[in-house]
């Protein structure tokens, strides 16, 4: 259950406004590195007249960004982290599950999500346009593993050891504690999915709070990697299933 007891000389976490602050950091970091590899993206698209024709793609665009962005929002986190006196993998708690956890945390998972889409249909709502119409205009060529790769690989690393892994660890030992830390990081990451309804970030949000109680049961935030990585490989292969030609 949860991490294990730390002895008296191990440094503290991060406040809960010292750990929000970076939060925004990191944030921040994610935001100027997808700008400046947009930037780079444009420049090669006017500039070269042998550029791909990839590059002229949305989907594939927003991917390669995202995939710029990656690196410097893990930066700030292993900056913050070390700054703190901690050894990275100790404060993300990148330890792996057990497969008995795995298993467990994948049957319940898929359970919420047939919760959540048998409640959607009883209320009338249509799966957000925003993942559809994303998945649509990268069915083919590279967009298409990039669109994977980023959702499915590098979306779950960053976003998990973000907010399961740095927030999580901070506001669970403040006046939040575990319980309060679930919420409001849950509450966060919906918010930040600016692309989707408010459907679904409210989906996005139960989601959150159930990857928020697999890590604190578990201690490990790889196992919230890997839960995230299967929803998001799941939803695809179900939009790829139902936008299949009838």
């Amino acid at each position: 259950m949860s991490d294990a007891v730390r002895g008296p000389e191990a440094p503290r976490a991060l406040g809960f406004f010292e750990s929000l602050a970076v939060g925004l950091a990191i944030y921040v970091a994610f935001m100027i590195g997808g700008w400046l590899t947009a930037v780079a993206l444009f420049i090669v698209h006017n500039v070269s007249s042998t550029s791909p024709d990839e590059l002229s793609d949305q989907t594939y665009q927003n991917a390669v960004v995202l995939l710029g962005a990656f690196p410097s929002a893990l930066a700030v986190i292993w900056w913050a982290v070390r700054r703190a006196g901690w050894d990275v993998s100790d404060y993300l708690a990148l330890k792996w599950p057990s497969r008995g956890e795995l298993a467990i945390a994948l049957i319940v998972t898929f359970v919420v999500l047939q919760a959540l889409s048998f409640v959607y249909a009883w209320l009338g709502l249509a799966t957000d346009a925003g993942i559809v119409t994303e998945y649509q205009s990268a069915r083919s060529g590279a967009s298409l593993f990039l669109f994977l790769a980023t959702g499915c690989v590098g979306a779950p690393i960053v976003e998990e050891f973000a907010v399961r892994g740095f927030l999580f660890r901070g506001w669970s030992e403040s006046v939040l504690m575990p319980a309060g830390a679930i919420v409001l990081t849950s509450v966060l990451w919906a918010l930040s999915h600016t692309q989707y309804d408010w459907s679904g970030r409210f989906e996005i949000f139960v989601i959150g709070v159930v990857l928020g109680y697999f890590r604190y049961r578990s201690g490990s935030t790889y196992l919230a990697v890997v839960v995230h990585s299967a929803i998001n490989l799941y939803i695809m292969i179900f939009l790829g299933l139902a936008l299949l030609p009838r």
